[in-house]
């Protein structure tokens, strides 16, 4: 640790900009069109970035000037986002006619499609908000329908009957299942009957769920642009997920870039009244060393023997007021008493909080464990001020500075 200015390099002169491809994928149920433009309209803004509504095989050319190009600035990401229940295959994407058009200089990323529970609870909380009389539930066809362009496949009926599971759980007979759609069916016309079904989604939602699939898009691994690559990319697509979904955004893109140098040990000078001014003598830390920084300590703090806390009570009982007032100074965080010698407890705010620091300080070399939103950090009679007092307290210091970073960097963008 160290109170020098931060090593992180300094945020690029311009800032990239980001393009949303949505492109529809055929589905068992339409959205309106209107409301996909309206959400994408909504999208635009709270991202900050530029929304276009793109065909998956899409022959035409993009409206001039085209939307890969933004002041004659390249796009720095490309985010393709499914509107339908079905994924986009990746030949699929490179033999559209936009895809051709992205410039090798930017990254290329693939979100997911839309999921029948999703799509379930919209229906089944928009049909909770209304009166009876404003009910018109929606139907869904037990068998496939014998249209040109509308023949429902296995899959697609699997679809439509956990949609109606969803919904109905949060509002029984939003939906209705039924074998073959008549003038007698609620809820949908006779002329309708070889259609899909038609769903009216908020476009809010719409792109709320938009700017879900874009934050996990980009924490996950860029399309490889050399197709031979195709194979490995969906394990390596999942492996850099669940790597970024640990970390602060800070790390997205850098991870090479990680250094496992030490920046130095904080020096600590007691103030007027003699106390460790614990809030102050850190501006910067080093990297996580679970993201592959430094840990904070070489060898594991391990608890210590119940004998030792008995042979020596008032040391320890001066140990762990020491480490409680610390921490609470170093990160904010509440302490509170333990029920186990030789455990100091901390109070986070939730259980992936817990869970997240839990994991982050044993990386840092600090044994920690963990009781629902409780941790319990050792404590010794014999712990010294700057040697384990100060581990436990710039451990807990360190992890929850990072987990701020980290749980700023899973909100989504406020809505204009």
């Amino acid at each position: 640790m160290s109170n020098a200015d931060s090593s992180y390099p300094s945020d690029p002169p311009e800032n990239p900009f980001d393009l949303v491809l949505v492109v529809p994928t055929r589905a068992p149920i339409q959205i309106d069109a209107s409301r996909i433009e309206q959400a994408c309209s909504l999208l635009g803004p709270r991202l900050e970035c530029e929304v276009s509504l793109v065909e998956s095989n899409d022959t035409e050319d993009f409206n001039s000037p085209s939307p890969l190009h933004r002041s004659g600035k390249i796009y720095h990401r490309v985010i393709i986002t499914p509107l339908g229940f079905e994924p986009i295959p990746l030949e699929q994407i490179r033999a559209a006619c936009w895809f051709g058009k992205i410039p090798a200089a930017s990254k290329v990323y693939l979100a997911e499609p839309l999921s029948a529970r999703e799509v379930g609870e919209w229906i089944g909380h928009r049909a909770r908000s209304l009166q009876d009389s404003d009910r018109k539930p929606l139907v869904f066809p037990r068998v496939p329908i014998d249209h040109s362009d509308s023949t429902l496949t296995e899959s697609q009926l699997e679809t439509l009957a956990l949609i109606a599971f969803w919904a109905n759980g949060l509002s029984p007979n939003s939906v209705i299942y039924t074998e073959v759609p008549s003038e007698d069916t609620p809820g949908i016309p006779a002329e309708g009957a070889s259609r899909f079904p038609r769903i009216d989604l908020d476009p809010e939602d719409l792109s709320t769920w938009m700017i879900q699939r874009y934050l996990r898009a980009v924490r996950s691994r860029a399309i490889p642009w050399n197709a031979d690559s195709d194979g490995d990319w969906p394990m390596l697509n999942a492996l850099q997920y669940q790597l970024q979904e640990q970390l602060p955004s800070e790390y997205a893109e850098r991870l090479e870039e990680v250094s496992t140098r030490s920046m130095g040990s904080a020096k600590i000078a007691p103030d007027a009244s003699g106390s460790v001014p614990w809030d102050k003598i850190w501006t910067s830390f080093c990297d996580l060393a679970m993201a592959g920084g430094p840990p904070h300590r070489g060898k594991l703090l391990e608890p210590v023997a119940i004998e030792r806390i008995e042979q020596a009570p008032e040391a320890y009982r001066s140990v762990v007021a020491e480490l409680q007032r610390g921490i609470r100074l170093a990160s904010g965080l509440n302490t509170c008493p333990s029920p186990y010698l030789g455990w100091v407890c901390v109070e986070c705010d939730s259980e992936p909080m817990a869970a997240w620091l839990m994991r982050a300080i044993l990386v840092e070399n600090i044994s920690v464990r963990r009781e629902s939103t409780k941790l319990y950090l050792p404590a010794g009679p014999d712990y010294r001020v700057d040697k384990e007092i100060k581990n436990v307290i710039t451990s807990v210091a360190k992890t929850h500075h990072y987990w701020q970073a980290h749980l700023r960097s899973r909100q989504p963008p406020k809505p204009l």
